[in-house]
């Protein structure tokens, strides 16, 4: 190398002792030797540019992946109310936002005709059991009076029978005229008479009596389920909260006529919104990751700045499919002091915890390159950087382990320019 540059600077005189004699030949040789020099010269070694550092450290390693999420109320935790009878909505006594209880009464139809129909089938049924009660006095007292005319009928006979029987001896004998006779015969004949004219009524009686109160009894059954049904009909005209919550909808004013078909017309939704949960749609290439019990992180954009917490409670065994992309819903049930900062329908952000490690060795995530089929984390020295081979551990979304290559407390470069081409030994 000192040879050469000995050689040029000698070349360099030479040129300008000819220059005084040939100026313009002498300029040309001069820029031609100084190109040579150029093209002569040692290249200086490729370096990155480093445009931001990171320091290896050791610290809890989570291994996490993300996922969308809705905050929706629990099964249950909203509940449509309203009636199946059609009326006009007489008052209204609650407004959005309002909380009730369960067994409010929320608003009031105009049920006149309902109330009518109560009151009539009331008053029947007042009648129906008056009527029993008088049958049930009534017929006993009848049947005693028949029973004690026939004691007294059969008394009767049993005195003509035997008076006949003594007439007849003694119309033997001619103790006594036919016609005595024949007069103790008719009179044995009526009494006999009589007495099973007394027998008849007395069946009647009971007959009467029996069929006169089942009849009764049974209309009173009819007519007192007739009224359970009206009643029924008229509760649907008083609209009563389910459950202890807040008015979430308002679907019609007092005024307005609810009208009620075949299915329930509604009137109010009432929340409760202490039983929110977290819904997430995990992709099927991620859901073998995740279990009952994985613990979960997310954030809203209404607070932005805080992370609220829960665990997988229920993952639905049916896929949910969206844009031909195949997701499984997991449920997270928040706890009633969470779900109050929250609402249904906010999207969320969420973080799904794989695993967790103590005491691992940290590098961010952004030091890592590819040179070749090689992984590499470039190091920086002072003034040198350098790329190191490197074996990683356990994965997240900031930082992951490496456990073989790197100590802690050196620097690391997260972000440069490498140069082109890259140099040989880097790819060796």
């Amino acid at each position: 190398m000192s040879k050469g540059l000995a050689s040029m600077r000698a070349a360099l005189i030479a040129a300008k002792q000819r220059v005084r004699r040939r100026p313009k030949t002498a300029v040309a040789a001069a820029l031609a030797l100084l190109v040579l020099c150029v093209l002569l010269l040692p290249e200086a070694a490729p370096r990155p540019q480093v445009r931001g550092t990171g320091m290896v450290g050791k610290g809890t390693l989570r291994k996490e992946f993300s996922v969308t999420g809705i905050i929706k109320p629990e099964e249950g935790a909203e509940v449509k109310t309203g009636s199946r009878f059609t009326g006009v909505i007489q008052t209204l006594n609650v407004k959005l936002g309002d909380p009730v209880t369960k067994g409010q009464i929320i608003a009031e139809l105009d049920a006149r005709e309902q109330k009518a129909e109560c009151l009539k089938l009331e008053a029947t049924l007042r009648k129906l059991r008056a009527e029993l009660e008088i049958a049930e006095q009534t017929y006993p007292l009848q049947i005693m009076e028949t029973e004690a005319l026939m004691a007294s009928a059969k008394a009767e006979r049993d005195y003509t029978q035997r008076n006949l029987k003594r007439m007849s001896s003694l119309a033997k004998v001619s103790g006594v005229s036919q016609n005595d006779a024949e007069k103790a015969r008719q009179a044995a004949e009526m009494a006999t008479a009589l007495f099973a004219q007394h027998q008849t009524a007395r069946r009647r009686l009971e007959a009467e009596y029996g069929l006169r109160t089942a009849y009764l009894k049974e209309a009173i059954a009819e007519s007192e389920a007739e009224l359970v049904s009206a009643d029924a009909r008229l509760s649907y005209a008083t609209i009563i909260s389910p459950m202890d919550g807040v008015v979430s909808e308002i679907t019609a004013q007092e005024g307005e006529t609810l009208v009620a078909g075949f299915q329930v017309a509604y009137l109010v939704t009432v929340l409760d919104p202490r039983r929110m949960e977290l819904r997430m749609f995990v992709d099927e290439n991620d859901i073998g990751q995740v279990g009952v019990g994985s613990r979960v992180t997310f954030t809203v954009e209404a607070f932005p700045d805080k992370t609220f917490g829960g665990v997988v409670d229920l993952i639905h065994p049916g896929p949910e499919i969206r844009n031909n992309i195949v997701y499984y819903r997991a449920l997270v049930r928040l706890a009633p002091e969470t779900a109050l900062q929250l609402r249904p329908e906010m999207t969320a952000r969420c973080n799904i915890l794989v695993a967790e490690k103590d005491d691992a060795l940290l590098v961010p995530n952004t030091a890592f390159k590819w040179l070749g089929d090689k992984r590499v984390v470039f190091v920086v020295d002072g003034d040198s950087v350098r790329p190191v081979t490197v074996r990683t551990g356990l994965a997240g979304l900031s930082n992951t382990e490496v456990v073989e290559g790197l100590a802690q407390g050196q620097t690391v470069a997260t972000s440069l320019d490498l140069p082109t081409p890259l140099p040989k030994e880097w790819l060796q």
